[in-house]
């Protein structure tokens, strides 16, 4: 059973970080995609660089929280 927790733990990691993941490397299908959620009243950002830099933050977050979970 040791074994399944930890395999549920890496899959969760994966799930999460996924997420800052598509930010980081395809930021301008990000813009595309939350345009047509909120149907076109974001503003699109000047540049993709703080996309990638939420994108950074979401996995630093996501790998902290795992490990601190793990390790309390």
């Amino acid at each position: 059973m040791d074994s399944f927790v930890r395999l549920s733990d890496y899959v969760g990691i994966v799930a999460f970080s996924s997420f800052g993941l598509w930010w980081m490397t395809f930021p301008a299908s990000v813009v595309r995609f939350y345009a047509w959620f909120h149907r076109g009243t974001i503003r699109s950002p000047r540049s993709t660089l703080s996309i990638r830099v939420v994108g950074l933050l979401w996995v630093v977050l996501v790998v902290f929280v795992s490990f601190w979970v793990r390790h309390s």
